[in-house]
């Protein structure tokens, strides 16, 4: 992501700043024209003073565009659930506004709407998971320690937060990107037959011994388990790659005129091949940089053939739905 300007000394301010940090006026996060503005500008979000949301209300309710997506919260008397609370949102927002870059919708015809719950196990197991549209995320994943302790149980090399949402959200947009897009062949012929017994194939993959995966056809273990977690966990992939790309493109860097475009707007770029051109060089880096920090690598994975041809095809996929909704005369809800 690009650092935007305070609209009050032209500084650079993060994504996640609600005070400019050289004149320290409040600032305002715009998810509507992609901007800080001044604090005097527009109402802010409600759970502002709860857990730092920097975004604006919507005209709508005292809710900004992403809090106003979450139905339920965790127990708020608990102050280790608002400090876990408030890295789940600030997480979200990063979605929201992938979300917005790549121009898709969060509700469809028919009802069928984003959504979602943050809760606590201290109550009762809870399973991160999308279904119908509603997201549910575990709270213990905002624990640092929590969530490493799965990542090492499950034999993950990478589990953010982020992750998980861009994971889900594959999930919510399966439906309209290839269900109802005329997308199903392709898809099985690149990630499988979908109508293979979902939760079979979930309880046959905790279940089994060997945990070795071919990383020649799927980008991660997980994937391995049924062709939607791999569509989810591709999508996932999709959205690290062009929001890396995004923030590659506000250092000075010498690039050809092609190199240049890409970067222009990797959100929208319509050639895949420009966007992998880029990429490959830059997660090669960024694990060379966090080695040298003593760090393990930020990017863990490697883009065989196979799966350069499935974030291919989530690529046209995207690209197709956000061209036919360019084409109509009526379009779902934008976020």
């Amino acid at each position: 992501m690009r650092d935007f300007k305070c609209p009050h000394c032209g500084q650079l301010s993060a994504f996640e700043l609600s005070k400019c940090n050289g004149c320290m006026q409040p600032l305002i996060f715009d998810p509507e024209n992609m901007a800080m503005i001044g604090a005097e500008s527009a109402l802010e979000c409600v759970n502002r003073n709860i857990i730092g949301c920097n975004w604006c209300a919507v005209s709508t309710t005292s809710y900004c565009m992403s809090c106003s997506l979450t139905h339920v919260i965790p127990a708020t008397q608990n102050p280790r659930n608002v400090a876990l609370w408030k890295r789940v949102e600030e997480a979200k927002r990063r979605l929201i506004y992938d979300l917005r870059r790549l121009r898709v919708p969060i509700a469809f015809a028919g009802g069928f709407r984003l959504a979602f719950e943050i809760l606590s196990d201290e109550h009762g197991p809870v399973l991160t998971g999308h279904e119908s549209g509603l997201i549910t995320l575990n709270l213990a994943e905002a624990d640092d320690v929590q969530r490493e302790i799965r990542r090492v149980s499950f034999r993950e090399p990478y589990r953010t937060l982020l992750g998980h949402f861009r994971h889900e959200i594959g999930h919510f947009y399966w439906n309209a990107l290839i269900h109802e897009a005329g997308f199903r062949a392709p898809f099985r012929l690149v990630f499988g037959d979908e109508t293979e017994n979902y939760q079979a194939a979930l309880a046959y993959y905790y279940a089994r011994q060997d945990w070795s995966c071919d990383p020649a056809s799927h980008i991660s273990m997980y994937a391995t388990s049924h062709p939607w977690e791999d569509w989810a966990e591709t999508f996932a992939h999709f959205l690290h790659i062009v929001s890396t790309l995004d923030s590659l493109a506000g250092l000075p860097l010498s690039l050809d005129a092609r190199g240049t475009h890409t970067l222009n707007d990797p959100y929208l770029e319509s050639d895949f091949g420009a966007l992998l051109e880029l990429w490959t060089p830059l997660a090669l880096t960024i694990n060379r940089l966090n080695r040298s920090l003593g760090l393990a690598d930020a990017y863990p994975f490697d883009i065989s053939p196979a799966v350069e041809g499935k974030l291919h095809l989530v690529h046209m996929a995207i690209t197709a739905f956000r061209n036919r909704q360019g084409n109509a005369h009526t379009t779902p809800m934008m976020c």
